[in-house]
C-alpha cells in the first residue's frame, strides 16, 4: 500500500525472512520488535516499541523510540531510551537471565509532557513462569508515613530501600548499602556489590554477543514480581527522564504479583485527569489516574477493579462518559465497561458487536466518532479500523454503534495503536509479522466516516 512506512524492522533471521530483514537498517533496525505505542505530543507523532533480543515477552527487552515532525512522512532515528540490568543475553527465548521492560503505554499529560509507563521485571520469565515469582515477599513497607521498595536477603531478612537510595536494615537502622541508580545498582561503601534485580553469578565475559555490558546478582534483592516503571518527555520524545517505580502508588495484596500496563495509550480527559489501563493476574482491570501530570497515582478503593477482561483501552465521549473496551478471550463480542465520573467507578456492560479474537486493541474518539483498530479474523490476521459512533439515550452515551470498517492490511495483524495526527488525518502503528516488523500507515478522517 503507498502510504505504508516501515518504521521499525528486525534482523533476526529466526523471526523474518530474508527479503525483510534486508530493509532493517540503523535508522529502524535492531534484534527483535513488539508492541507497538503512538502519541501526538503537540504536532510530533512518537512511536514507542520494546526492542529485544528474542522477539518474546521475556529476556531482555529495552525500549525504544522514533518521533516524526511531518505527520508521520519522515521519521528520526531509533533511540534506545532505557535499557534494563542483565546476567546473560542470547538470540533466543531459552535465555532469560535479564530484567527486562515491557508493553509501553503512553499519554499526554494537561503540561504537554508525555508520560509513559511501562511494565519491569526483575531477571525472571514473568508470567510464563509463574514458579520463579516471589509470592510471599512484600514489595513494599511504610516507613515515616511513606512506602518505599522492600529487599531480602538470602535468609529472608528484611530492608528498605528509602530516599537517596539509602538502604535501612530489618531493626531500621542504615546501613552501609547504597542503591545507587534506577537499574537497581548495589554498593557497600564505595565498592558495588551487583544488581538487586538480577539472580546469579555474572558470565565470564562481561560483554556478549549482543554487545550489552551485563552484571551479576546482589547480596539483597528486590522481590521478583511486575512493577510499573514512569518515563517522561518535557521534549516531544526526544530526550526522557530515568524511569521512576510507581507502583507503591496504587498496588494492593490483591492485586498478587503482577499488575501490568495494558498497552497502547492512555486517556488524558477534558478536564485534565490522565486515566492509565492497567490490568491482573486474575484477569480483571485496573483504572489508576493522575491529576497532577503524573506526579502521583491514585486508584479507588471503593471499587479497586475496573469491571473488565485483560488488556483494555479507553474513549471519552462529548458528554464525559468513558468506555473501555477489553480483550476478549476468544473470537466475539468485545467487553466493555463504562464510568460516569471521570473514570473512579466502573459499570460492567453487555460486550459490544465489535467482533475480534483475544488481541489487544486500540481505539481513539474525535467528537463523536470512535475508531478502533484490531484484527478481524478468528486468528490475528486481517487488520481493519472500525468506525462508530457514540451511541446516546435520552441524552446520555450508553455505548457505540459501529457503522463501517476499512482494511488496514490483509494476512497477520496482531498488537496496534492509534492517534489523531491532525485535523484532517489519524495513524495507525501496528505489528504487520508474528515479530518484529512494525508498520505505520494514515488515513483521511473524511474518508474514514464518509
Amino acid at each position: 500500500m503507498d502510504n505504508e512506512k516501515l518504521i521499525f524492522c528486525g534482523n533476526n533471521k529466526e523471526l523474518l525472512p530474508e527479503e525483510l530483514i534486508a530493509k532493517s537498517n540503523e535508522s529502524n533496525g535492531g534484534w527483535a520488535f513488539r508492541i507497538p505505542s503512538l502519541i501526538n505530543s503537540n504536532g510530533t507523532l512518537i512511536a514507542a516499541i520494546n526492542k529485544s533480543d528474542c522477539g518474546s515477552d521475556w529476556g531482555y527487552i529495552e525500549l525504544a523510540v522514533r518521533t516524526s515532525e511531518d505527520g508521520g512522512e519522515t521519521w528520526s532515528d531509533i533511540q534506545t531510551i532505557a535499557s534494563p540490568p542483565a546476567r546473560e543475553t542470547m538470540f533466543n527465548n531459552s535465555c532469560y537471565s535479564s530484567a527486562f521492560l515491557i508493553d509501553p503505554c503512553m499519554a499526554l499529560a494537561p503540561n504537554g509532557d508525555v508520560i509513559m509507563l511501562v511494565d519491569f521485571y526483575p531477571e525472571c520469565k514473568g508470567l510464563h513462569n509463574r514458579k520463579l515469582l516471589d509470592k510471599k515477599k512484600v514489595p513494599y513497607s511504610m516507613y515515616k508515613n511513606k512506602m518505599y521498595p522492600a529487599l531480602y536477603d538470602r535468609d529472608g531478612k528484611f530492608y528498605l530501600v528509602i530516599e537517596d537510595g539509602i538502604v535501612l536494615n530489618n531493626k531500621l537502622k542504615e546501613t552501609d548499602y547504597r542503591v545507587a541508580d534506577w537499574k537497581g545498582s548495589l554498593y557497600k561503601g564505595e565498592e558495588y556489590v551487583g544488581n538487586i534485580y538480577i539472580n546469579g553469578k555474572t558470565n565470564e565475559n562481561p560483554i556478549n554477543e549482543l554487545g550489552v555490558e551485563t552484571t551479576f546478582g546482589a547480596p539483597l534483592k528486590a522481590p521478583k514480581r511486575n512493577y510499573i516503571f514512569m518515563l517522561r518527555s518535557s521534549d516531544n520524545g526526544k530526550t526522557w527522564s530515568d524511569p521512576v517505580d510507581i507502583t507503591k502508588d496504587f498496588l494492593i495484596k490483591e492485586d498478587g504479583v503482577f499488575a501490568g500496563i495494558a498497552p497502547g495509550v492512555g486517556l488524558t480527559t477534558a478536564d485534565g485527569r490522565i486515566i492509565m489501563p492497567l490490568y491482573v493476574d486474575r484477569k480483571e482491570t485496573i483504572s489508576i489516574y493522575s491529576i497532577d501530570n503524573g506526579e502521583t497515582w491514585h486508584r479507588m478503593t471503593q471499587q479497586p477493579y475496573s469491571c473488565n477482561t485483560d488488556e483494555w483501552q479507553a474513549v471519552q465521549s462529548p458528554d464525559g462518559v468513558i468506555i473501555g473496551l477489553g480483550r476478549q478471550k476468544r473470537y466475539g463480542k468485545t467487553p466493555m465497561s463504562i464510568s460516569h465520573d471521570g473514570g473512579k467507578h466502573w459499570v460492567k456492560a453487555k460486550p459490544t458487536a465489535l467482533y475480534a479474537p483475544k488481541c489487544q486493541k486500540s481505539v481513539i474518539s474525535i467528537g463523536n466518532y470512535v475508531f478502533c483498530s484490531h484484527a478481524s479474523e478468528r486468528k490475528r490476521e486481517n487488520g481493519v479500523i472500525t468506525i462508530g459512533r457514540f451511541r446516546r439515550i435520552k441524552g446520555k452515551t450508553v455505548g457505540i454503534d459501529w457503522l463501517s470498517e476499512v482494511e488496514i492490511n490483509h494476512g497477520f495483524f496482531a498488537y496496534s495503536c492509534l492517534t489523531q495526527i491532525d485535523d484532517e488525518h489519524i495513524g495507525v502503528l501496528y505489528e504487520a509479522q508474528p515479530s518484529s516488523y512494525i508498520l505505520f500507515r494514515k488515513y483521511k478522517i473524511s474518508d474514514l466516516i464518509g
